[in-house]
C-alpha cells in the first residue's frame, strides 16, 4: 500500500498557551483528533486490514471504507496515540475531509483554500521509494501540518500530521467562536469539541461523545439537538447575550480556560472552554433551570 511521505518529528501533547484553532495548523480529519488513543479508531471502524511498523518505530493501520482508505498513523515514542491522519480513494463524506477539501476535489481548490504550497513535486512510495511521475505532491507541511497527493488535477490522497502545538491568543477569541457555532459547519465545530466534552443537562443527564464526533452532530440526538435544534441552542447564542465572562486562571496566573453564563428563557447555559495543544475547545456545556420570578421570592 502506498503512503505519501512522512516527516520524523517526535510528539508532545501537552497544555500550554494559545488561540481558537491557530492561524496555520489543524488538528482534525475524518473525525478524528491528532493526540487522541490510536484504540478508538479501531473501536469506531473495526479491525484494519493492512498494519505495518517500520524501521524508525512508526507503524499504522489501514481501514478500507466506502471508494477510500483511511489510515492512522503512531510515531514511535507514543505508539498509542494518533500522530498522522491519511485518507487515499476517490471521496469521502462530507466534512470528513480536511476543512473544506475532500477526496475527488479539484487541485485549483487546494490552492484556493490554502494558497500557494510550500513545495510541489512528484510523490514516491513509502515502502519501495519508487518514484510516482503520474502523481504530484502538494507539501504544507512546513508552514502547516497536511499535504496532498494529486492526480490528473484531483485530490487523490490528503495527509494531517503532528507538526507542533498551535499558535493562538491568550484569551478566547469569543466572537470568532460564535461565528463557528451559527455557521453550522460540521467539520469547524467538530474540530471546536475537546476530545472530553460533556454536555450536563438540567435533568442532570450527562452525554459525551464516543464516536466519530462529524456522525454525533449530524444525527439527531442530545447533543446535534442542544448545538443546533433547541430555542436556546447553541446556534441561536450571540456574544451579546452573554451575562458573565471569566478567564480561568491558575495560582500563576495563566489563563487555562474560560467560563461564559447566558440566560436564555427558562435556562441557564454555563460554557467552559479549555486552551490545549490544539488550541481553544468547548470543554463542557452545563444547562440549569432558571427559576422563574414567583419562585425566586419562595
Amino acid at each position: 500500500m502506498k503512503l505519501i511521505q512522512r516527516t520524523i518529528l517526535p510528539i508532545t501533547f501537552i497544555i500550554f498557551p494559545f488561540s481558537l484553532f491557530g492561524e496555520s495548523k489543524l488538528f482534525m480529519m475524518y473525525g478524528i483528533k491528532l493526540g487522541q488513543k490510536r484504540n478508538l479508531v479501531s473501536e469506531i471502524y473495526g479491525k484494519s486490514f493492512k498494519s505495518h511498523t517500520f524501521e524508525d518505530g512508526y507503524s499504522y493501520d489501514a481501514f478500507k471504507l466506502d471508494e477510500h482508505i483511511l489510515v492512522v498513523e503512531s510515531e514511535n515514542k507514543r505508539p498509542d496515540l494518533v500522530w498522522a491522519i491519511q485518507i487515499q480513494g476517490n471521496k469521502n463524506p462530507k466534512f470528513f475531509g480536511l476543512n473544506e477539501i475532500n477526496l475527488g476535489d479539484n487541485a485549483e481548490k487546494v490552492i484556493s483554500t490554502f494558497g500557494k504550497p510550500d513545495e510541489i513535486r512528484n510523490a514516491y512510495d513509502e515502502q519501495t521509494k519508487e518514484e510516482l511521475k503520474n502523481i504530484q505532491y502538494y507539501s504544507y507541511d512546513t508552514s502547516r501540518n497536511f499535504s496532498f497527493e494529486v492526480q490528473n488535477q484531483k485530490v487523490t490522497s490528503i495527509k494531517l500530521s503532528f507538526k507542533g502545538i498551535a499558535s493562538v491568543a491568550d484569551t478566547l477569541e469569543i466572537t470568532s467562536t460564535f461565528k463557528i457555532l451559527q455557521s453550522k459547519n460540521l467539520y469547524q465545530i467538530a474540530l471546536l469539541l475537546d476530545q472530553n466534552f460533556i454536555l450536563k443537562e438540567k435533568d442532570q443527564k450527562e452525554f459525551k461523545i464516543t464516536e466519530n464526533p462529524v456522525v454525533v452532530l449530524h444525527t439527531k440526538n442530545e447533543i446535534s439537538n442542544r448545538f443546533f435544534n433547541l430555542p436556546n441552542s447553541l446556534a441561536n447564542l450571540s456574544p451579546n447575550d452573554i451575562l458573565e465572562s471569566l478567564d480561568l486562571k491558575n495560582d500563576n496566573q495563566f489563563v487555562f480556560g474560560k467560563y461564559l453564563k447566558f440566560k436564555k428563557g427558562d435556562e441557564t447555559i454555563h460554557l467552559f472552554f479549555l486552551k490545549s495543544y490544539e488550541g481553544w475547545t468547548l470543554k463542557e456545556i452545563n444547562i440549569e433551570s432558571t427559576p422563574n420570578s414567583a419562585e425566586s421570592l419562595k
